[in-house]
């Protein structure tokens, strides 16, 4: 009986731990779960925030149009080949989702510059572009005031888009004439993104170019210079470019 006793008492406490390790998993498991949702709505709200400066900028800079959702396609595609063909940037799916969401506020600094230049049909003088130029800066600052996103992927990333990306690879771009690959990935994937679509659509000053069209300007550095590794991977991107270009041109004449 002294036997039976003992085993009975040593199953009792192994089933006491067991049921205690398996509430702890159930426990770690149910905060994993509302963290996780919190993680999510912390994302849309992030991105709605997002969303609704850059449609600021759209009202406000009639020219453009669809010019926005044009540069998240473009740059969501983009991102996907380099995060694919460039391991060494270690961009994953939710790098690419945030780059793409940032790249709504590439311009939104535009909001602080005057109708006067931000509408000008014609070239703008040295003075004029010299105050367009800014928009990197003021952007950075709305950026900076929207705590929301302030502390998060989206703000640090949707930062270094509006203030870098009109650097250039060899380093002659604005605002602080950085090179290579001392600007941040994320601006490089979007300035490729932003001028690919200014090349292929109307403006008041132009007429859009082809996509074949742009993408040899691009290709031989007369709209900037981008990095090799990018250009690599517009290359391999460039049929899904084109592609979606021609249905956005279908979508702006229905």
């Amino acid at each position: 009986m002294k036997n039976s006793g003992v085993i009975s008492h040593t199953n009792e406490k192994d089933d006491g731990r067991r049921y205690t390790r398996r509430h702890l998993e159930e426990l770690v498991a149910l905060q994993t779960s509302v963290l996780q949702k919190q993680a999510q709505e912390l994302r849309r709200m992030n991105e709605r925030i997002i969303e609704t400066m850059s449609n600021v900028v759209e009202f406000r800079n009639l020219e453009s149009g669809d010019h926005v959702r044009r540069v998240k396609d473009f740059t969501r595609i983009l991102a996907e080949y380099v995060a694919a063909l460039c391991p060494e940037y270690h961009l994953d799916r939710e790098d690419v989702d945030v780059i793409a969401a940032a790249s709504a506020m590439h311009d939104v600094g535009k909001i602080a510059i005057s109708d006067a230049i931000l509408l000008k049909p014609g070239r703008l003088t040295e003075e004029e572009f010299a105050l367009m130029k800014t928009h990197t800066l003021k952007g950075c600052e709305i950026i900076e005031m929207l705590e929301d996103i302030q502390e998060s992927e989206y703000g640090r990333v949707s930062y270094e888009i509006c203030r870098y990306h009109h650097e250039r690879y060899d380093g002659k771009g604005y605002p602080e004439g950085l090179s290579g690959e001392d600007i941040p990935i994320a601006a490089q994937i979007v300035s490729v993104a932003d001028v690919y679509d200014a090349l292929v659509s109307e403006r008041c000053y132009k007429s859009a170019y082809t996509p074949a069209q742009a993408y040899d300007m691009i290709m031989r550095g007369e709209c900037g210079q981008f990095s090799p590794k990018l250009l690599l991977c517009l290359e391999k991107a460039a049929g899904k470019f084109a592609k979606r270009a021609v249905q956005n041109r279908q979508e702006s004449t229905r």
